[in-house]
């Protein structure tokens, strides 16, 4: 895969128009388009700035070798993201259970105490990281489709 269609795929992977990523740049929207039809090459620093931007390597963009991947690669991602989600539901097991006595002492025997309100919110915060979570791995997912398509 040539490094055109490479920023070609990214750019769109993140819903970006060449007007906005030639805008972030600083380059005008005709040097994105000879860039994604290999007509020209953006200098060092234009590599350097779109690998930040799209959080891919630089061997990634310049490499034709389909061996190189984006910076994170898929396995370590996938795995640290079961990791994750299996803490989250470890966690979130253990404060619903938490919240369960506290509500059961509150209401049977009427032992209400005011610091147990803390085991109410935590279960809301992991919902939400694994929300957050969640979506990362549909745009890496996403992003992994694309370059699959590209490669066939």
């Amino acid at each position: 895969m040539s490094l055109g269609e490479k920023i070609q795929i990214l750019r769109k992977q993140k819903g970006m128009t060449q007007d906005q990523l030639a805008d972030m740049l600083n380059v005008s929207r005709q040097a994105v388009s000879k860039w994604e039809t290999n007509e020209s090459q953006p200098d060092i620093e234009r590599l350097g700035e779109i690998g930040t931007l799209f959080n891919v390597s630089t061997d990634f963009l310049i490499k034709d070798d389909h061996a190189y991947t984006p910076v994170t690669s898929s396995k370590v991602f996938r795995s640290d993201f079961l990791r994750a989600s299996k803490i989250s539901f470890l966690v979130s097991v253990i404060y619903s259970s938490a919240t369960g006595i506290f509500l059961l002492l509150g209401f049977v025997w009427g032992l209400w105490h005011p610091g147990w309100i803390v085991f109410c919110i935590p279960p809301f915060i992991v919902r939400l990281l694994q929300h957050v979570m969640s979506k990362d791995m549909e745009d890496f997912q996403a992003f992994e489709g694309a370059i699959e398509r590209e490669d066939c």
